[in-house]
Order: C-alpha cells, then sequence, then structure tokens
C-alpha cells in the first residue's frame, strides 16, 4: 500500500477527513480535524509492531498541542493496525526501550544501519481491519 491508499482505506471505512501533510520533512503522514497520522507500509509481517521512540514523543506532544490524537497506522501483508497512542501511551512507555539495529531508511537501497531507540506495540493494543 500507499500512504495515499492507506488514508484512503482510512476515510471509506471509517469516515474520517484525512489527508497528506505537504511538508515533506513533517514527523507524521496524514493530518485531518480530528487526528494526526504516521503510516507505516511494511513488506513483511511483524507480530509486534515497532515505534521510534522520537517520533513517538514528537508526535505525542504535537498532538497534545493540536488537541488531536495520534494515530500510529501498520499496514502489512496480514491487515491494518491502528494503534490510538493517546489512549495507550501510559503502557507504551512502561515497557522497555529496545535499541534496535535498523536501516537509516528502507527504501532507497541504504544499507547502513543505526541503532534506533524504540518501543515494540503488541497487536492487542490496535485496531485490526
Amino acid at each position: 500500500m500507499t500512504e495515499q491508499s492507506t488514508i484512503n482505506l482510512l476515510n471509506k471505512l471509517s469516515g474520517t477527513d484525512l489527508r497528506l501533510v505537504s511538508d515533506k520533512y513533517s514527523s507524521y503522514d496524514a493530518e485531518g480535524s480530528n487526528y494526526i497520522v504516521e503510516i507505516k507500509n511494511r513488506r513483511s509481517y511483524y507480530k509486534e509492531k515497532l515505534i521510534e521512540a522520537s517520533k513517538l514523543f514528537s508526535n505525542y506532544n504535537k498532538s497534545q498541542i493540536k488537541g488531536k490524537s495520534f494515530l500510529y497506522v501498520v499496514t502489512d501483508p496480514k491487515g491494518v493496525y491502528i494503534y490510538n497512542i493517546n489512549k495507550n501511551i501510559s503502557l507504551i512507555v512502561n515497557q522497555p526501550v529496545r535499541h534496535m539495529p535498523c536501516p537509516i531508511n528502507t527504501d532507497f537501497g541504504n544499507q547502513i544501519k543505526i541503532n534506533k531507540v524504540s518501543y515494540l506495540l503488541d497487536e492487542g493494543l490496535a485496531i485490526k481491519i
């Protein structure tokens, strides 16, 4: 899926008014009247979903300032998982952070890995569509 197709699906199924943000340097991908949304389209399935701590805290803070909820949406071959970070922030941050060796980015063929400080999100915290 692309970010736009993910947004289209969310809007269709939930009646939201999400749209891609125009700032290519934004810390999140989409915004609507009630939500800011970070989208991760994964090619492989992992039972626990990964969210970088820096994105978690940055977008959580921005959502509070804007009076919106921060949704983290992960798509993979088994479905679309929607995490309402604002509702689950205490459960998430009470877990240990993980230092995960990950590629700097996955779509540009860069093989350099860095340690990304991340949290693991259990599928049970998500709404699956």
